[in-house]
């Protein structure tokens, strides 16, 4: 293959090119898109398939770990990284033609890169405030209980409770709320899910438990909270 690449006059974009754009993309700096643009081609990038589609697929899912790993390194939760890669992948896969998935691309490392600006704004935590916010993401789907994030992540109970609450200002249990609430509400928006079915995805005692948090959460039930998005898009 190297015979062959050197026949055609190919060469893979340079390891400092690349490497340039993911660092962009960390440190938030907007300049991953253009670079994403000048790099992200099967004529930069490499021949892994005859087929261009299939060829442009691979290195699509190739740049979206790299993109995931770099974001995670930057303070990005770890699940948040590999939902949004694994929902990139899923569009990409719909795609027909190597343009589309090439401003899919873009779209991505824009995306990831917008994010990651925002949270350089955010204060920094510690490495044990990180993996309990990680923990509690990763399980949002279930009941959550300090004395089991402190198990997972080998640290005392009262310990990560005073540490959690000194650094972010809130308590670990109302993080978990509003961690879940934030969730319910993007379900309840991006999915046609009943409400009693958004309450039973993130494991709120009762359906009439969560409307009660998720109004004191929006200033309205999550009915009315989904009609009025509806109606305004409408």
């Amino acid at each position: 293959m190297e015979f062959i690449n050197r026949e055609q006059n190919f060469r893979h974009s340079d390891y400092e090119e690349e490497m340039r754009m993911y660092r962009h993309v960390r440190d938030g700096d907007l300049r991953s898109v253009e670079e994403a643009r000048l790099t992200f081609c099967a004529q930069k990038q490499g021949h892994l398939s005859d087929d261009p589609l299939t060829n442009m697929k691979y290195l699509f899912v190739a740049s979206m770990t790299l993109v995931m790993r770099f974001a995670v390194s930057g303070g990005m939760n770890s699940e948040t990284a590999y939902t949004t890669s694994d929902y990139y992948i899923q569009q990409m896969d719909k795609y027909k033609t190597v343009e589309d998935i090439s401003r899919l691309h873009e779209e991505a490392i824009e995306y990831f890169t917008r994010y990651m600006r925002a949270v350089k704004k955010e204060k920094v935590y510690s490495k044990t405030v990180m993996r309990c916010m990680d923990y509690i993401h990763r399980h949002l789907n279930s009941s959550i209980r300090v004395t089991d994030i402190a198990g997972q992540i080998k640290r005392n109970p009262d310990y990560l409770s005073s540490l959690f609450k000194k650094e972010t200002g809130i308590s670990i249990t109302d993080y978990i709320m509003e961690s879940k609430l934030r969730a319910a509400e993007s379900m309840l928006l991006d999915t046609e899910c009943s409400c009693a079915a958004v309450s039973a995805a993130f494991a709120f005692s009762s359906q009439s438990y969560f409307t009660k948090l998720f109004r004191q959460y929006t200033g309205q039930t999550p009915k009315k909270y989904r009609e009025r998005y509806v109606h305004s898009r409408l």
